[in-house]
């Protein structure tokens, strides 16, 4: 049976993840057994399942189920090996899913988060203690992230609206630039292209070249451009796009983006700094300082 809260939560019952209440039943049939069967839920996926192509497992599905994690997942979380090739949360994914058609690679990276945080709450508690760092003046801080404070967006009809977006058959938008002739297709990322970006970053690390974050994330996320789709023209487009321009894409993709806010309110004691913080989604958000 499903466990959720309301459509703005992201499907996680906060009493579902008390450790000291989690049910966690033990094989009575053999009086000698140790073992436990392992709980599963069901957490609310951002998109819906309303961004897969028809043949996804997930294809308008707006749950899915996952177990709760067990010492076996905390040795992959803890894996030196997995940690440095950085798999090691895929891997944990992948362990956690009970539809193994489900690759973490094709999964939507606002989906994907969404899992990762309910991982962490059936597994450690909705309380991420953590040390960040003050964007202000820069103290080190130790902080709490109230992990039931997070709530999921999916891209409304009024956003849409609001910037004349459109979104097509092929689960993309449509999203014209204001005082051009230009119409931008961009697409959401996925787990293989969040592992793509990555590697880009390395490769032009390793070989010296210089750190274009910009460019790069759009011309992962941009299809075609007045429906051109060649690799050159996109390019040039991309290089001599203005920076006015690529601040509006990037402003209204996020807006778009069915996902998990991981904004959390901070109020720095040093400083008396306001402001939001990301929630970092790393293996770190499963060491616990204990």
């Amino acid at each position: 049976m499903s466990v959720r809260s309301n459509e703005n939560r992201l499907g996680i019952d906060p009493s579902a993840v008390d450790n000291e209440n989690t049910d966690l039943k033990q094989v009575s049939a053999n009086p000698e057994s140790l073992k436990f069967i392992t709980p599963t839920e069901f957490v609310d996926l951002p998109s819906k399942g309303q961004f897969y192509n028809s043949d996804h497992p997930l294809y308008n599905q707006d749950v899915v189920e996952i177990k709760h994690m067990t010492t076996k997942e905390e040795d992959i979380l803890t894996s030196v090996a997995l940690l440095k090739k950085g798999v090691a949360i895929d891997r944990m994914l992948e362990n956690l899913l009970v539809d193994n058609r489900i690759g973490v690679d094709d999964l939507l990276l606002g989906d994907k988060n969404a899992l990762i945080v309910a991982a962490r709450m059936h597994g450690y508690g909705a309380l991420y203690e953590t040390s960040i760092k003050c964007p202000d003046c820069r103290g080190l801080q130790e902080y709490g992230f109230d992990l039931n404070s997070l709530t999921a967006k999916f891209p409304t009809a009024e956003v849409m609206a609001e910037h004349d977006a459109q979104k097509t058959e092929n689960n993309t938008f449509l999203i014209p630039l204001p005082k051009t002739q230009y119409t931008v297709e961009v697409r959401f990322l996925t787990g293989r292209d969040e592992k793509r970006v990555s590697e880009t970053q390395e490769y032009k690390k390793k070989h010296r070249l210089a750190d274009t974050p910009i460019s790069d994330f759009l011309r992962f996320i941009i299809v075609s451009v007045n429906q051109v789709i060649a690799e050159a023209p996109l390019n040039e487009f991309i290089n001599s796009l203005p920076a006015l321009h690529a601040r509006y894409i990037r402003k209204v993709y996020d807006k778009l983006i069915p996902t998990v806010n991981m904004e959390h309110a901070f109020t720095c004691p040093e400083c008396d700094y306001e402001g939001a913080l990301e929630v970092p989604l790393n293996a770190d958000f499963f060491w616990l300082n204990t």
